[in-house]
């Protein structure tokens, strides 16, 4: 579905952010990217969905394409319309608005009033307690509902590829499981994920495969199982005592340095 080649992208024509980053993310698949703060996992999300130069970035070197097309020179609208549709970091809702405008916001580009019904009936039915509180006002809500509502509104667009951006951040550890069992359902009703966290644990266990970014480069990357069993991972990014993927980490997770691994790269 998603192909990422050799991408190099810098900010203001010099600080290089990403230094030839290459992955895959096939059709129907869940795709964790995890990494410490400045390694490069949001600039590689803003370049997918076309709002890197928002940012004051560009792409210097390779290209990403999605089903064969180049994306490059397209925008963030078109990049919606072909079906891919990102959930930001920090949730990023509609505050003064109600839940079901939030939602009906999302929606803004589907086909019809019929499609939109469709996409708001699916949202409803992940999130119960959005539908319970749809004439609320969002900036009322609790954090792991708003970051609900942030997912339910990319769902209105009806994506065939999701990103989210730290999805987890800030939120309770029972929150955080929850959430993951929310991306896990959103997948098997056929949407591809593409998940960047720094909460490993999460992620790799509900990822197919997974990359690890290091200051810009994809140092290691394979299943999510051969990640979660190694010893740099789990000594990096889960802890000594992480045994499963309840939503957050048995201790805390150690920044990495400098990642090192002898996992081959996954070839799809």
């Amino acid at each position: 579905m998603l192909e990422v080649t050799q991408l190099h992208v810098s900010y203001g024509g010099v600080v290089r952010a990403l230094q030839g980053v290459s992955l895959q993310v096939p059709d129907e698949k869940v795709v964790a990217v995890l990494g410490s703060n400045g390694a490069g996992k949001s600039t590689l999300l803003r370049t997918v969905s076309a709002t890197l130069r928002l940012h004051r970035g560009a792409v210097v070197g390779g290209g990403i394409t999605y089903h064969g097309q180049s994306l490059a020179g397209l925008d963030a609208a078109r990049t919606v319309r072909l079906g891919i549709v990102q959930v930001p970091e920090g949730r990023r809702i509609f505050g003064r608005l109600t839940v079901e405008e939030n939602l009906r916001a999302g929606g803004l580009g589907a086909a019809d009033k019929s499609a939109r019904a469709a996409s708001k009936d699916r949202v409803f039915d992940l999130f119960p307690l959005l539908a319970e509180r749809r004439r609320q006002r969002a900036a009322l809500l609790s954090g792991g509902e708003q970051q609900m509502l942030a997912i339910g509104r990319a769902l209105m667009a009806a994506p065939k590829l999701i990103i989210l951006d730290e999805p987890s951040l800030g939120l309770a550890p029972k929150i955080v499981g929850q959430i993951g069992r929310i991306l896990q359902a959103i997948n098997a009703d056929g949407t591809a994920v593409l998940l960047v966290e720094q909460n490993a644990v999460m992620a790799l266990g509900i990822a197919d495969t997974a990359y690890v970014l290091d200051v810009g480069r994809v140092s290691l990357s394979g299943s999510a199982k051969e990640l979660a069993a190694s010893d740099d991972v789990r000594q990096l990014y889960l802890g000594h005592a992480a045994t499963s993927a309840s939503g957050a980490p048995a201790e805390p997770a150690r920044e990495p340095s400098r990642t090192r691994s002898t996992l081959s790269r996954w070839q799809g």
